[in-house]
């Protein structure tokens, strides 16, 4: 089966380059991308599913243009999307949302996003956690960091003082995660 994403996340994506980098940034990383891909970008629904390597193009076009070489730059752009994909209602439901069950609820939510793949955090302690995600095909590390991104900004909008997620060990098919925050 092939890896699908929901578009929701690619538009964000989009808003979070805007936020950032103003009209022309958006312009620049449209035309780094393939052509079919451009396409995608430019008219995409947020309650569409899209091939995974719409993404997967859309974020090495912003190592390109905006990371000098580097996929670290995905981390912030995720990080910054779920800040706009978490606002009013969800994030009073975040705030209340206990640290030891955010990771149960990432479990729930990712199949929201994704076609394919399973998270599973096998280690979590006290301002720790660590875990992978697997059965996934076509991610890249900017998808990798887009994702951990996204969760350190869910551990922010909990209300920790503080975070960290590392994507690790990123391949086509699997990730590796290690959290930290400070309550």
């Amino acid at each position: 089966m092939t890896a699908k994403l929901k578009g929701v996340a690619i538009r964000t994506t989009m808003r979070v380059i805007e936020k950032l980098y103003g009209a022309d940034g958006v312009v620049l990383v449209k035309a780094a991308m393939p052509a079919r891909h451009r396409d995608t970008v430019e008219h995409v629904l947020a309650v569409e599913w899209y091939p995974v390597e719409v993404s997967a193009a859309l974020h090495a076009a912003i190592r390109d243009v905006f990371g000098a070489g580097s996929w670290d730059v995905s981390h912030t752009i995720g990080l910054e999307a779920a800040k706009l994909e978490f606002t009013r209602f969800y994030k009073a439901i975040i705030r209340a949302v206990q640290y030891d069950t955010i990771w149960d609820r990432m479990e729930r939510v990712w199949p929201l996003y994704n076609t394919t793949g399973k998270p599973d955090w096998f280690e979590r302690g006290r301002g720790c956690a660590r875990g992978e995600i697997t059965g996934v095909a076509g991610y890249n590390p900017g998808v990798w960091n887009s994702v951990a991104g996204r969760c350190e900004g869910i551990l922010v909008l909990s209300g920790a003082r503080g975070a960290s997620v590392v994507a690790k060990n990123p391949s086509s098919t699997r990730c590796d995660f290690e959290a930290l925050w400070l309550e």
